[in-house]
Order: C-alpha cells, then structure tokens, then sequence
C-alpha cells in the first residue's frame, strides 16, 4: 500500500491559470508521489491509514521552478567560469550537491538545466537525486554549452564547438547519449564580454533546425542564449523550445515568437539584469563603466519593454534567473518573481504561474498545478504570496517541501 498524506486546514494555492487567483481553504490528499484529492473545506476520509499534517492556515502552492539553472556555479561563485572547470571533480561535486540542497530548500522542485561547467553535472547530480543519495530538484540535464567557432566561449576548453549543421548533430546526439535532456545553443553574444555584442549572431538556420531535429529525435529539446532580436527570430522560426534572454525584439522577433505561441517559451533572466545596472555586482568588480560598456543599461530597459509586449501577445514567459553570481545569490531564486510584479507588471499570482504551471508543458510533466493526478511537489509558506511575492524570498516562512508526495526539506525552526 503506498504511503497516503493528508495536509489539512491549508490554503491552497492551486495554480488554476488564473492571474487573480487567491489561496482558498482547502485539504489535499496525496496518495504515493500524486495529489489525489483537493477539496474546499475539510475532505470527509478515514484517517486511521493516513498521515495528517496539519498546516494550520498556511499557504500551499505548487513547487516552483526555475528554467535557467548553472548548478556548477558553487555558493561562493564570482564569475570565475574556467577556475570552476578545472576544479578537482570529487571536490567539484560536493559544491554541486550543496547547490542542489539550496534549490529544494529553497521551495524549487524543478529546474531545467542552462550549461554546466565539468561535463556531467547535472547528469550525475539528477542520477543522485533519483536515487535518493543527496536532497534535490527534478533537474532536467543540459550539458556543455554549445557555440561555434570564432563566437563566445570558443577555446574556453569550456564549451562543444560546432562549424556547420552536421557537427551540430554529431554534438547533440552524443550530448544527449550521455542523458542530457536540455541542450544550450549559444546564438548570439553577450554584452559583458565587450568583443561579443549582444545582437552578434552565431549559427543559422539550417544549424539549428537540425539541432532541433536531433534532440526531438532523441526525446530532449533545444534551449538558446539569444539576446537580440535577429537570434530571437532565427530560434522561434527554427522550432526552438526555450529562448533565454530575449532583450532586444522587433517586430520581426516577436511576429516569429507569435507564429510559435503554443510551443514556445520565453525565459528572460531579468533579475540578473536588474541587479547588474542597480550596481549590485560593483563589490566584485563590476564597475560603472564595465556595465556602461556591455550595454546592459539599454538593454535591461529594452527587455522589461519586451516582456510587457510579449505578456500582452500572449507568448509563455517561463521564469528562470541565471542565479549564483554574488549578487544574485544561490537561494534567492524567487527574486525573478518580484522583477516581474514590480517592472512588468505581472500580478503576483501570475508571476507564480510562470515558475509553476508555465513549467510543466515546458518540461513534460504533471507539475505546477494542485490538481488530482498531478505530481505532489508541493511548497508550504507562511503569509500569503498572491498578495505580497516576497513571501517567497524570506527563508523563515518556508515551513516544508515535498517532492514527489515525501517531505523534501522541513524547516526546523518551525517544525522542532
């Protein structure tokens, strides 16, 4: 008999799609690793073979995800890519694994990786979790990233390198052999590197739609770095599933991205920018004229443009934030949700939706919803984060996890 949960006298916050929605009074049984029942009020069941936990008023929502993850990037990151890469492998690990603890900690049960730095980390870190041997996400692996010659990270040592169409698939079907399931394409440049401009464009359109061919072929799926608007259109009109970035968008972008409307997600990272131009990365060396240099100050106002016009358009925002530089600190993930309230104008519940059910299409699965049937990744918090998202944020009013119907991570000072 598998094991049954009843979490009693919550408020739920089940994810309906609706961007008003507001926690209700509610019960949920989960049966296994499956909600199987959401009530409003009291569910009437014989409880002699359940387990109650009595949340008592506490908001429950679904876990949250994050579609832009660098799980190699260790607590104490600053920037330092190739240290990170030559680091010890058996050293290298433990920081990886800390990282892992600090995402489900943290309320997030799901994260799609964005690059790794040693060749198998989110591989072997998304093998342990499975198996039980350290806490974590559901991670779906991506690999080294991928760029081609002359562009940003060729001769890093950090990065598989692809000239034409045929190389790509050769990487992508090796990649995926070795259990990746989200491959990063690098397909335009990146303004903190000055000699590769963000509207730089690498590889073309017979690359990438073999890549996309590739991975479909092999059940994973093709993610970009794409910050300007004629890599954004080149990924939508290639078949492209996940565009991080997306700053810059004209209405050649946005038309491409429209035409893909049902199978198209758009991961923007706008924290990351935010917290660039607000000069909190100036501690680590990140001046002034370093970021007057990227471009960043244009282009954080042209992407929180962007997004307000992709909202109206309807194109599927899926929340993800480059988190584990100093100033955007690992456990501070759901500070992405707060740009999107406070600079686009996302209702609170709406920005949940992009780090909730946005993210079970995206991926595959039953997650993101409160609904019978669905997966029991579930987070418990106190306050209510439909009316003020940075509930989110605050470590003390996390009281619990679950992942998969079992309590993931419980926080003690609530819970002795």
């Amino acid at each position: 008999m598998s094991q049954r949960t009843l979490i009693r006298n919550a408020r739920v916050l089940a994810c309906t799609g609706d961007p008003d929605e507001r926690p209700v009074d509610g019960d949920i049984l989960v049966d296994g690793n499956r909600i199987a029942q959401v009530s409003r009020g009291r569910l009437d069941l014989d409880t002699s073979s359940t387990r109650v936990v009595d949340v008592r008023g506490a908001t429950v929502l679904p876990g949250l995800g994050d579609a832009h993850t660098h799980i190699s990037w260790p607590l104490d990151f600053v920037f330092d890519h190739s240290g990170v890469a030559a680091e010890s492998p058996a050293r290298h690990a433990l920081d990886v694994a800390a990282v892992a603890r600090t995402f489900v900690e943290s309320g997030y049960t799901l994260v799609v990786g964005a690059g790794v730095l040693q060749p198998l980390d989110d591989v072997l870190a998304r093998d342990a979790i499975d198996a039980g041997l350290i806490p974590g996400p559901r991670i779906v692996a991506s690999g080294l990233l991928v760029t081609s010659p002359g562009a940003i990270s060729d001769g890093s040592g950090m990065s598989d390198v692809a000239a034409d169409a045929d190389g790509l698939r050769e990487i992508v079907a090796r990649q995926c052999d070795s259990g990746v399931r989200a491959l990063k394409l690098f397909i335009s440049g990146d303004g903190i590197v000055p000699e590769f401009p963000s509207d730089d464009v690498y590889m073309n359109d017979e690359m990438l739609a073999a890549a996309v061919d590739e991975a479909d072929r092999h059940g994973a799926f093709i993610t970009v770095h794409a910050r300007g608007s004629a890599s954004v259109a080149m990924a939508a009109r290639t078949g492209v599933r996940l565009i991080h970035h997306a700053c810059f968008l004209d209405e050649e972008a946005v038309r491409a991205l429209e035409e893909r409307r049902d199978d198209v997600w758009v991961c923007p990272g706008l924290h990351y920018l935010y917290a660039m131009v607000s000069g909190h990365a100036e501690p680590w060396g990140v001046t002034p004229e370093k970021i007057d240099a990227s471009g960043y100050r244009q282009e954080f106002a042209s992407q929180v443009e962007g997004l307000r016009r992709l909202r109206e358009a309807g194109i599927r925002i899926v929340a993800g934030g480059d988190f584990g530089h100093q100033w955007t600190r690992h456990g501070t993930y759901a500070a992405e949700l707060a740009r999107y309230v406070e600079l686009v104008g996302m209702t609170p519940t709406e920005a949940i939706l992009a780090a909730s059910r946005s993210m079970g299409p995206l991926v595959g699965l039953d997650v993101g919803q409160i609904r019978a049937g669905y997966l029991a990744d579930l987070l418990v918090v106190d306050g209510d984060p439909t009316e003020d998202i940075t509930v989110l944020q605050e470590p003390a009013r996390r009281r619990a996890v679950l992942k998969d119907g079992a309590f993931a991570y419980v926080n003690a000072e609530v819970y002795p």
